[in-house]
């Protein structure tokens, strides 16, 4: 699909101007933002009434030229909802602390990093050997159809399910050649149902833009913008906020709000991560026998103590219910209905609070969003790019009619402030009209609003990106080991004074392994002061806290 075409199925945004030489990022990410975000018909109905105004003074920086050789536009994306994020933290100055909308300036920049300083949480090993890496990867199917396949946190299940063995002495050629004779042999819809319905297992055809769209899927959330926010109807509490602390204030709007984090990987550990750093206070829980990616810790999990509880035993699932009962918000992220049997379904943490007077507001995220014939399915990153039709458009802007990851973990992130907006508008109505939320996100309803709404860059300008770094060619069976170095290199060679600017870093302290760590600085800058971002505490590995909320809430020490 052409780049104009894509541009057709916009809600309302003006088309890019063709040629790379009057091409601007900032320019075309003010437009994204007031007419893909702010007036966007799906999108601007659940925003608060003030939105128009406390979107006003926010302004973005950057340079005008791309810098990622990516066709998709990214850092408009990004950017666009960063600084929606800024215009909502502007209602919740006017309407909880009486403050006038703030200078707020979103930069184009996000970039994970990490460090040595993290336990392994990587039970299965997953990348331990090129045999287990390459169970994460496209391959060709028997009917020419190409089929993400995913070893989620456990490569095992997707190798049983091609009859292969755990792991295998094997080199990258030789790994990548097993899967792909294996693969051939197998017709995509039948793939899709051995990895879905039999091993649960992440994994999905890759289909192109308007495959998705016209999906029965697709269109069962087409009416969804980047979040839904529902009324729990039976709730009766009144209109509050939560409760103050001493650091409440308009310079940590988020002070004393209490969340629960029951989170792994990217997208939702970044929804919370986010709500830390307005100055939440978050208790993420995982346990010791269920993996994760340790790898991730280091950006993932400033502003949250780390606590294991383990929901198989009874004692351990009252310290969560505990932890709910004075919870404000509680985020999930699990595959759909993992929790459900230990009690903590939506429902049943709504169950948990009806009586008090404060309401709650429970957040689940997904892959595939919550209407339709595949919201049962579990997914991650390249699953919502291969299943919303980015990775196919991402490998025939390289010249190639096959599917390739479009290497970042681009819609994890993007989803992650899509739920950051989602939580505070759902704690702007609760204060206005009381009661109790459910919201949920999805990575494709970022997806689908990146391709509806975002879409790719001109072809001029793309080509331009795409000269400029060497214009290298990647393959569908090229997984994001393979991809990842290669694009840093080429971000480092050639744009590297932009992207690795000083400016867009911090030496930030982490109590807890007792390190500076340097990383990326809050996207969004309020030049005057007024709201400072940051997080109550340091990062850590998993499970070092006690499964309680400490009395002083913006401690940093180890509780």
């Amino acid at each position: 699909m052409t780049s104009n075409e894509l541009n057709g199925h916009t809600n309302g945004v003006t088309g890019v101007n063709e040629s790379s030489m009057h091409y601007s990022v900032v320019q075309e990410t003010v437009k994204l933002f007031h007419n893909g975000l702010v007036k966007n018909p799906l999108i601007a109905s659940s925003l608060p009434k003030e939105i128009e105004e406390c979107a006003k003074p926010v302004q973005f920086e950057g340079t005008d030229k791309p810098s990622i050789p990516i066709n998709w536009r990214f850092a408009e994306s990004m950017a666009s909802l960063k600084g929606l994020e800024a215009a909502m933290i502007n209602v919740l100055l006017k309407r909880k602390y009486g403050v006038e909308p703030q200078k707020a300036h979103p930069r184009q920049k996000e970039k994970a990093i990490h460090n040595k300083y993290f336990k392994n949480t990587d039970l299965h090993n997953t990348h331990s050997s090129p045999y287990r890496i390459n169970a994460t990867n496209i391959y060709k199917c028997k009917d020419g159809r190409y089929f993400h396949l995913h070893a989620s946190m456990n490569p095992q299940p997707s190798q049983q399910s091609l009859g292969l063995p755990d792991d295998m002495d094997l080199n990258v050629e030789e790994s990548l050649k097993l899967y792909q004779d294996k693969i051939s042999q197998i017709e995509s819809g039948e793939m899709q149902k051995i990895a879905s319905d039999v091993y649960k297992q992440a994994g999905t055809i890759c289909w192109t833009t308007e495959e998705y769209r016209n999906s029965e899927h697709g269109k069962a959330n087409a009416h969804v913008g980047l979040y839904e926010v529902h009324d729990v109807k039976n709730a009766k509490q009144p209109p509050c906020w939560w409760p103050d602390i001493p650091e409440t204030s308009p310079q940590r709007p988020l002070a004393g709000l209490k969340v629960v984090d029951l989170t792994r990987v990217i997208a939702a550990p970044a929804v919370t991560r986010g709500l830390a750093e307005l100055g939440a206070s978050v208790m993420r829980i995982t346990a010791e026998h269920i993996t994760d990616m340790s790898q991730l810790h280091c950006d993932l999990n400033w502003g949250k103590w780390n606590a294991h509880l383990d929901f198989r035993k009874e004692e351990d699932r009252e310290k969560l219910r505990a932890l709910a009962r004075e919870a404000d918000v509680v985020v999930q992220g699990y595959r759909p209905g993992v929790l459900d049997k230990y009690g903590f379904s939506v429902d049943g943490l709504l169950e948990l609070t009806k009586d008090r007077e404060r309401g709650l507001i429970v957040v689940r995220e997904n892959c595939y969003g919550w209407q339709g014939p595949w919201s049962y399915r579990s997914g991650w990153q390249q699953i919502s790019d291969a299943n919303c039709g980015m990775s196919m458009e991402f490998g025939r802007a390289m010249g190639s009619d096959e599917p390739v990851t479009p290497v970042f973990p681009n819609s994890d992130y993007c989803t992650g402030v899509c739920g950051v907006i989602a939580i505070l508008n759902a704690l702007l109505r609760r204060g206005t009209e009381g009661g109790s939320y459910k919201v949920d996100v999805a990575l494709n309803y970022y997806s689908q609003w990146l391709v509806n709404s975002v879409g790719v860059y001109p072809k001029a300008v793309w080509e331009d990106v795409w000269n400029r770094n060497g214009r290298q060619v990647f393959r569908h069976y090229h997984n994001m080991q393979y991809t990842l170095p290669r694009f840093f290199k080429m971000l480092r060679d050639n744009s590297g004074s932009i992207v690795f600017d000083p400016k867009f870093f911090e030496n930030r302290y982490s109590g807890a392994i007792g390190k500076n760590i340097r990383t990326v600085k809050p996207i969004i800058q309020f030049p005057d002061g007024l709201v400072q971002l940051k997080y109550n505490v340091g990062t850590r590995s998993n499970g070092i806290d006690q499964p309680k909320w400490p009395e002083n809430l913006m401690t940093e020490v180890v509780v």
